[in-house]
């Protein structure tokens, strides 16, 4: 979770503007997931992990995610709406993605 924070965090590092910061964001990600899919696949797991109530795993990923909000929060001018509506694109993207699917196919 950290490289994927860290993915969004040097995208948007000296953008100005939401869309721009978000459009960086979701390109870097892309690229993140792409040359190292185990990326994606360690964050799934993670997930999988806290469904099943693995508290210890549960704490971990729920830290993780909150920074990475933290981190694509502010660029897109801390709004919450905004943040949330990338996030649950990002997640259909990351689920196509799992399944072997073009991101396209959610469209």
């Amino acid at each position: 979770m950290e490289d994927t924070r860290l993915a969004f965090e040097r995208a948007a590092d000296g953008v100005e503007g939401g869309e721009r910061a978000l459009q960086a964001m979701t390109t870097a990600y892309a690229r993140l997931i792409s040359t190292r899919p185990e990326t994606l696949l360690m964050q799934m797991q993670g997930y999988a992990a806290v469904a099943q109530g693995d508290d210890l795993i549960g704490e971990v990923v729920r830290a993780g995610w909150m920074r990475i909000w933290d981190t694509v929060h502010l660029p897109l001018g801390a709004d919450a709406d905004e943040t949330a509506s990338s996030f649950a694109c990002g997640m259909l993207g990351n689920t196509l993605t799992a399944i072997g699917l073009p991101v396209g196919a959610g469209r």
